[in-house]
């Protein structure tokens, strides 16, 4: 064997050019560490919104003032009123109390946002990625979602003492119901933005008693002063039992309804977006 053969060299005195070029290959091809991918906005949006349902629907409190409450005052108020104007008195006290607990679950559910706010959870969101609009969305999903328990529990025990309606209409009054409940949700948010503390969990409490006395849900409108009635026709509380006895009882359309509650969502919703920069958390440091 020849001396200037590779082959008969030790180990350590072979230069690296000397290589395989196999290896090389296999060393250059090795894919690169991969790493996950951040989720996307709406990503974190829904998992904000599932969290922020799943904690409000197991809080026992709430479900006893948004669902048992309305059932309860249905019930009552329709055992004492439900027969006037042949029956048809039990369906707009239905869709009165449906429409209080669906309020109380509005209001009560936007103002959550404050408790995030006081335990650091919401700021650890910001810093996690979570927007502000993010934020925003996501809280009206959940108290939207949060409201359909409410509006379900009530028709239901409607349909079941007597109250007469078409599986069609019944569920075109929860939907008309729960797309007038929007402007709510956005007063619950304003007042978790603004007031701090227990403030913005009384400030909704006396929100939501005011819309719902002065909006005729506990009793008519016409009961009231004048002052009293025209106080109420600019709330949208109001127009919510209106439209929603136009669905379940097949009455005029109150087009006026829909310009207050639009005109309350447009107000709100800007409200909402100025009240953002103030909320604690929802700035990036």
């Amino acid at each position: 064997m020849s001396a200037a053969d590779p082959a008969a060299r030790p180990a350590h005195d072979r230069s690296p050019a000397m290589t395989a070029p196999s290896d090389l290959t296999v060393l250059s091809s090795a894919p690169a560490p991969r790493t996950a991918a951040a989720p996307s906005a709406a990503t974190r949006t829904l998992r904000y919104a599932a969290h922020t349902t799943a904690m409000t629907l197991t809080n026992v409190a709430f479900t006893v003032f948004t669902i048992a409450l309305p059932v309860g005052m249905y019930l009552l108020f329709s055992m004492m009123f439900g027969a006037e104007a042949e029956g048809q008195a039990r369906g707009q006290i239905m869709i009165n109390m449906a429409a209080y607990g669906g309020l109380g679950a509005a209001v009560t559910a936007g103002t959550q946002i404050q408790e995030d706010q006081r335990n650091g959870f919401l700021r650890q969101l910001v810093v996690a990625g979570l927007s502000p609009r993010s934020f925003l969305i996501g809280s009206v999903i959940a108290a939207s979602a949060v409201i359909v328990p409410a509006l379900a529990a009530v028709g239901l025990v409607g349909l079941a003492t007597g109250v007469e309606a078409t599986p069609d209409r019944f569920l075109l009054t929860l939907v008309v119901l729960w797309l007038g409940l929007l402007p709510t949700i956005l007063i619950g948010l304003v007042l978790g933005m603004v007031l701090r503390g227990a403030a913005a969990m009384a400030g909704g409490v006396v929100t939501m008693m005011a819309m719902a006395i002065f909006g005729g849900l506990w009793m008519p409108l016409e009961l009231f002063p004048q002052w009293m009635q025209e106080l109420g026709r600019l709330l949208p509380t109001y127009w919510i039992s209106s439209l929603g006895q136009w669905s379940l009882q097949g009455a005029e359309l109150p087009v006026t309804g829909l310009v207050v509650i639009g005109a309350w969502t447009l107000v709100l919703g800007v409200l909402c977006m100025v009240s953002m920069s103030r909320a604690v958390g929802l700035q990036r440091r």
